[in-house]
């Protein structure tokens, strides 16, 4: 099942998202980054027409792009939404659904990068927007590089690109919107130039765009949120798998997942367990998978992805 285009990335680590999944025929599953829709479709392909994909994307435009891909699927082999981690997860459980697995593929698309309209790209001149979804209360980049203070907008670079010469670049923006609005990726890129030598540039532009865009778009709070709220969803033996792009998220993912394994979070002083905590997941990833050398040739966009999954218990306590 091909697209009419392929506006999209490649599925990053196709094949060992769904040996994660571990893919029941019968079951239901839940894609909340749907992007192109490259994993949803080999989901759909495994379930055979006897289970279920239920796929979900802030972005409208990987919606539009679903109804072209997946044609007369809609609405029986496929479910697909335009909604937010928590919208998502409200709709499942509203619906009761229980999942035999979640994918969470947090990569940007390149449809996204390339996107005329949302400026996530600093390689052409776009407007400097970055949000996914324009809605009321959802500051734009373009509001934050000409309203923030600049000890706030070196926090931002600092805290979500993890950027060293955050202040330095900071202090530069503030002086350069001081002379005129800084309306586009270029006219950041400029800025940036001017404080960063040339070869230490890439990899700063990569760490700037990043840090504005995670902010802009509240991601590393909407993944914390997707980790609590899916794993009510699942069923006992479900997995749920995280592919990730940079340590922030992976950091939240890894974290998460030792938090919902553990039996007990009582001080080591207390000579018995009083805080009834459950554990709720088993980890199948000791170490994150990695992608292959092959397909880092072949999909360079894989080359910082890793992949954990886990498998949902219920009540279970380790001895």
């Amino acid at each position: 099942m091909e697209p009419m285009s392929q506006p999209y990335h490649i599925p990053v680590m196709l094949e060992e998202v769904l040996d994660a999944l571990a893919i029941d025929p019968d079951g239901c599953y839940a894609d909340g980054t749907l992007g192109g829709g490259g994993h949803a479709a080999a989901i759909l392909e495994r379930v055979k027409g006897r289970g279920r994909v239920y796929a979900f994307d802030a972005d409208p435009g990987a919606i539009a792009n679903a109804e072209e891909r997946f044609g007369d699927a809609l609405g029986r082999g496929i479910i697909v939404r335009q909604a937010y981690f928590s919208e998502a997860c409200g709709m499942l459980a509203e619906d009761g659904v229980q999942l035999a697995g979640v994918l969470l593929d947090l990569g940007i698309s390149s449809r996204q990068i390339d996107s005329d309209q949302i400026g996530l790209s600093y390689r052409q001149e776009m407007p400097l927007d970055m949000r996914f979804r324009r809605e009321p209360g959802r500051r734009s980049a373009y509001d934050l590089v000409n309203r923030e203070s600049p000890e706030r907008l070196a926090t931002i670079l600092r805290a979500y690109g993890e950027e060293p010469a955050a202040w330095k670049i900071a202090k530069a923006i503030a002086k350069a919107r001081m002379a005129r609005k800084i309306v586009t990726t270029i006219d950041l890129r400029e800025i940036i130039e001017e404080v960063i030598p040339e070869r230490f540039l890439m990899k700063t532009l990569s760490r700037v765009f990043q840090g504005l865009r995670i902010h802009v778009n509240d991601e590393l709070e909407e993944l914390k949120t997707a980790l609590g709220c899916f794993i009510p969803l699942l069923r006992p033996g479900g997995r749920f798998v995280v592919l990730t792009y940079h340590s922030l998220e992976d950091r939240i993912v890894k974290e998460r997942f030792r938090e919902e394994e553990r039996e007990c979070i009582c001080p080591p002083e207390f000579p018995i367990c009083t805080c009834d905590k459950e554990r709720r997941l088993k980890i199948l990833s000791r170490r994150p998978v990695l992608p292959s050398k092959e397909e880092i040739e072949r999909n360079p966009r894989a080359r910082s992805a890793k992949l954990r999954y886990a498998e949902r218990v219920i009540g279970q306590r380790k001895h």
